[in-house]
């Protein structure tokens, strides 16, 4: 009896949300194109980092400009983990700002833990040129300065790293609502002009 209690309980919610209009994002429907085929259409653009100058009152350091490159990566993994598409039908451009900053510091003034922080802006451009959709994401972690350079450079790539992926993943995300959403618009235009 214990069990059927639990059972029905996700049943009922499992029907609640059928329906509510509830669809899976990345469903595939006959006579639609699927999401995962429209981030395949995507290719990347530029991704850009501010001039040093324009950060003046952060700590930007020249390593900082690799953070594009593995950004770069981890989009090509998202967006089209099946390869680069021969055709792309959008370009999305990337505007990333990562300040990084001291968090803690000891009794002789040393800092011990840093913050670093990256936004990226982005937009996604159709093939006139045209911005179709815009948005930012954030993401941000911490990593511990050390006596040794070695172990602090180390921790600050694994920090940017872990950052980078999850920016990545916000963008893909981001898009994935988007194209859902235009999806859905044109499969309610055939609705209402048959309703008229």
């Amino acid at each position: 009896m214990m069990r059927r209690v639990p059972l029905a309980i996700l049943l009922a919610s499992l029907l609640g949300a059928a329906g509510c209009g509830f669809e899976p994002l990345y469903a595939q429907r006959e006579g639609r194109v699927d999401v995962p085929e429209q981030l395949q259409k995507i290719r990347i653009g530029e991704i850009s980092a501010p001039v040093p100058d324009v950060l003046a009152e952060f700590d930007y350091r020249p390593e900082n400009a690799r953070s594009s490159q593995i950004l770069r990566n981890y989009l090509l993994d998202d967006l089209s983990p099946r390869g680069i598409p021969a055709q792309s039908e959008y370009v999305l451009n990337i505007r990333l700002i990562e300040p990084r900053t001291n968090l803690a510091i000891d009794r002789s003034d040393a800092v011990i833990r840093y913050g670093y922080s990256v936004t990226a802006s982005f937009a996604l451009n159709d093939a006139g040129g045209r911005t179709v959709y815009s948005g930012s994401t954030t993401s941000s972690t911490t990593f511990e300065a050390s006596t040794s350079e070695f172990a602090t450079v180390s921790s600050q790539r694994d920090a940017r790293d872990r950052v980078m992926q999850e920016i990545s993943a916000n963008i893909r995300n981001q898009l994935a609502v988007f194209f859902h959403g235009q999806q859905r618009q044109r499969a309610a235009r055939p609705d209402a002009a048959a309703a008229r």
